[in-house]
This record gives structure tokens, C-alpha cells and sequence, in this order.
């Protein structure tokens, strides 16, 4: 017994600092933002609130969000900004927070392989999580429903596998770790539901109490923080709902058939849609409540209309589970036909060599990522953020939602938009740095060029800036956004 805790101890710590290296690494090399979202409604705020300055979204003008997540990454902000000069400092250490938080996939991976099948399927199920393309990529995302995805998957483990004599203390943190995710992301709510239903069944007592218990104590949480940050309880649930149900804001930023996420998953996975669909159902034989959660998760959003591939996160994070669960069932199967260990050794690393190998070839082709989006902006607002003579600057053929937020720049200055030559003339005294996209019109040409990041390029102009009154925050309350 002690062997086989020590072996399967070490072999988790070494799948662990495996995917660690791999999320942290990645994230520092390949800087890039997939939607707007990830910055201005957690990041932003999260600026606002510990540096007292930052763009506000609509959805914070309005109270459609609520300050629970910013609040959390606003004190990781706080206790990182040391590590670094200017901005980086604490952008490595809200990278380092997410990509930590995303490991519970892997520790649930491990685990979860144990208990249906054992060691060997521990380690490849972990082993296949930590190297896919998708965890990889969304691990450092600061979106709630990838946060809510690394909280969920825990909590229903929590709720399927434990020790009998500790069942009630167990079942009240799985609730408490689904009831995280549900008020990070509330349309999980069926999939939640379903997970309470599915794990408890009709023993109310013994149950349900522990659970339910444990998931309203996050949920009342959040209600009570939008009562002190907004205007009462649970506001931003309700006007998030009213604002983008109701009245159809979100319809605004696109709208995509019934079977938009099946088309999502085909240019994500191109021809491995069909053995990781194999592989999964070969996993939910052992693990059929994944298989169900999945389901239920890509179902429900398919009701709304607008949709992004990152909506359904959680659900991509158990067919991965699954897949990695029915690729050991494959390879344990195998294997007891083989009489030396060291074959089996081989056949394990050979086949996470396999999983790897067409992660990497799917994160180059798949169209539903993008490794270099954005990369310059952040860049350019990232190099700014130690400039000392910087005293305002404006975006080029840029607009607000694909520039950096204060969050990369860090400097309490003017940001201005541009939106033609007449703006440029109004306003160029009171900027001294560009971030263009396109080429600055020939009148301007006292801007020289610093440095270039493929499309996006930095000018400086030399001297200081005459104060204004402009004010970005204005501007977008204007227009609406």
C-alpha cells in the first residue's frame, strides 16, 4: 500500500508540474486575447478597482456583472504587481493564478482515471488532459465559464466518488464548488441541476440537504456582493438576463444556427471529431455522468442564439475527461495480454506521444483559436507601461475592444480613439505615442516609428502633451458600448 501511494503520488506531482510548465510557458511565449470579454469585463474592472482607474463596458455601467471575479483577480493584482516593471508584474501573476486554478482538471483527471480503472488510466486520462490543445489555451483565459468549467468538474467528482463515513462533508463542498461555478456562469444551471438530481436521487436527508446546503452558500454570496457593489441583491443576474434576453443586446455580436457549436467543434477538431467521439463513449461506459453533462451543457446554450465556442468550455473539459477514460480502457485492455510491465510502459507512452502529437497539429489548424490574436496590441500597451515620458496615447485603426484596457498599459494617461485624419488633427497635441494598425497619414509624419509587432506598429512623438478633457469612458457611454 505505501508503494502504490508513493508511485501514484509521484506520478500525479509529475503530471501536475508537466502541465504547469506547458499552460505557464505558453501563455508567456504566445500572448493573446480570443475575445474582448477576458480583459474588460474581469481584468479591467479588476484594474479599476485596485489602481482606481480603467475602461468601463457597458456591462459594468449597467450592473450586468458582478464584481465577485474582479474582486478575486483585483487582490491577486495587488499582491503580484511587485514581480515586474510596469505591467507585467502582475499580468504574470494573474497568468500564474489561472493556469494554477486550471490544474483541478488534471488532479480530477488523475483521479477520476483511478477510481474507474486504476493507475494506468490515471495517468493517461491525466496525461491526455495536460497536453490538450484546448486546456492549454483556455487555461490562462480569464473568462467565468472556463473558471466556472475548473470549479464544476471538481465539485461533481466530489459528488460521485468519496468515502462513505465522510459522505455529508463531501457533498457540502461538491455543492459549494458547484454553486461557484453556477454563479459564475448561470446558464450551467441545468447542467448543475441535473448533477444534484443524477448524484443524490431520492435520498433527501442523507443527500440532498449537504449539497443543496452547499451550493446556495456561493449563489447568496454573489447576491449579497451585487447588493453592496450595485443596486440590490443578484442584480447582475437579472440584468444581465433582461439586457441580453429581453431586450437582444447580445444579438449584437453575432448570431449562429441551432447546431452553431457541432459547427464549432468540426473546425476545433476537423477528422479527431470522430475518434474523440469514439474514445468518449467508450469513457462514459465507466463515467456515463460526464457524458450527460456534456450534453446538457452544449443543449442548453444551443437554445440562445449568440454563441462562442468558449461558452461551452465545460463541456469540451469532460469529453477530453472521457476520451482520455476510453483511451486507457483501450490500452488496459491491451494489456493484459502483454506479460512484461515494461510493454505496458511503452504502450502508454506511445500513445500519450500519440494525443499529443495531433494537439499540437489541431492548435495550428484549428479555427476556432488563435495563438497570435491581439499579440501586438498587448505588446505595444505592455512596452508603454514602462515608458516614462509617456503622457497619452491613441489608438490607430484600432479599435477600444482590441487594445490592451489599462490592464497592460498601467498608466493613469488619456487613451484616445481615432477614428479619421480630422481626429488625429484635433487631438495629436495631447497624445505623445501611437498604436496603429495602419500606417499614419503623411501631415503626421513628426510620429517616428519605434517598433513594430506584425500589423501593429508604435510611434513616438517628441515633447509633452497639452491637457484635455477627453475622456474614454465618456466616449463609450455614448456610443452605447
Amino acid at each position: 500500500m505505501n508503494s502504490n501511494f508513493t508511485s501514484k503520488t509521484l506520478l500525479l506531482s509529475a503530471v501536475i508540474f508537466l502541465a504547469l510548465v506547458l499552460r505557464f510557458g505558453i501563455a508567456l511565449a504566445f500572448p493573446n486575447v480570443l475575445w474582448a470579454d477576458e480583459i474588460f469585463q474581469t481584468q479591467e474592472p479588476a484594474h479599476r478597482l485596485t489602481f482606481g482607474y480603467g475602461i468601463v463596458s457597458w456591462e459594468f455601467r449597467d450592473g450586468a456583472r458582478s464584481w465577485v471575479f474582479p474582486g478575486i483577480l483585483a487582490g491577486v493584482m495587488r499582491l503580484t504587481a511587485w514581480m515586474g516593471d510596469g505591467s507585467r508584474g502582475y499580468l504574470v501573476g494573474v497568468t500564474i493564478f489561472l493556469c494554477l486554478l486550471s490544474l483541478s482538471t488534471i488532479v480530477v483527471a488523475f483521479l477520476w482515471g483511478y477510481r474507474t480503472s486504476g493507475l494506468v488510466a490515471a495517468v493517461i486520462t491525466a496525461g491526455v488532459c495536460s497536453v490538450w490543445f484546448e486546456l492549454v489555451y483556455f487555461a490562462p483565459k480569464a473568462f467565468n465559464e472556463v473558471v466556472a468549467a475548473h470549479l464544476l468538474l471538481p465539485g461533481v467528482y466530489l459528488g460521485v466518488h468519496g468515502k462513505p463515513f465522510e459522505s455529508r462533508t463531501r457533498l457540502f463542498w461538491a455543492g459549494c464548488l458547484c454553486g461557484l461555478a453556477l454563479a459564475l456562469r448561470i446558464q450551467l444551471l441545468p447542467a448543475v441541476a441535473f448533477a444534484v438530481v443524477y448524484i443524490c436521487r431520492k435520498d433527501w436527508l442523507g443527500k440532498w440537504l449537504p449539497i443543496v446546503a452547499g451550493i446556495l452558500g456561493p449563489v447568496l454570496a454573489f447576491g449579497v456582493v451585487d447588493a453592496f457593489t450595485w443596486s440590490y441583491p443578484f442584480q447582475s443576474f437579472w440584468q444581465a438576463i433582461w439586457v441580453n434576453v429581453v431586450e437582444g443586446k447580445s444579438l449584437n455580436y453575432g448570431v449562429s444556427p441551432w447546431y452553431g457549436y457541432l459547427s464549432y467543434l468540426i473546425k476545433s477538431w476537423y477528422l479527431g471529431l470522430v475518434p474523440i467521439t469514439f474514445l468518449s463513449i467508450i469513457g462514459a461506459r465507466r463515467s456515463p455522468i460526464l457524458a450527460w453533462l456534456a450534453i446538457i451543457i452544449v443543449l442548453s446554450h444551443s437554445v440562445l442564439a449568440h454563441k462562442e465556442y468558449r461558452f461551452i468550455y465545460p463541456a469540451v473539459v469532460m469529453v477530453i475527461v472521457l476520451a482520455g477514460l476510453g483511451t486507457a480502457e483501450l490500452i488496459t485492455q491491451w494489456g493484459q495480454r502483454w506479460s512484461s510491465s515494461k510493454k505496458m510502459v511503452i504502450a502508454i507512452l506511445l500513445c500519450l506521444l500519440l494525443w499529443t502529437s495531433i494537439s499540437a497539429v489541431l492548435a495550428l489548424t484549428s479555427r476556432t483559436i488563435n495563438w497570435s490574436s491581439y499579440t501586438g496590441n498587448l505588446r505595444a500597451f505592455q512596452e508603454l507601461s514602462r515608458e516614462k515620458t509617456l503622457c497619452g496615447v491613441a489608438l490607430w485603426g484600432i479599435p477600444w475592444y482590441s487594445s490592451a484596457g489599462y490592464t497592460h498599459l498601467h498608466r493613469d494617461v488619456p487613451i484616445f480613439l481615432l477614428e479619421n485624419d480630422k481626429d488625429f488633427n484635433q487631438m495629436r497635441a495631447s497624445f505623445n505615442y501611437v498604436v496603429g494598425e495602419i500606417p499614419i497619414p503623411p501631415p503626421h509624419q513628426d510620429y517616428v516609428l519605434q517598433r513594430c509587432w506584425k500589423n501593429t506598429c508604435l510611434y513616438q512623438r517628441s515633447g509633452s502633451c497639452i491637457p484635455t478633457s477627453y475622456n474614454i469612458n465618456q466616449r463609450l457611454k455614448e456610443q452605447g458600448e
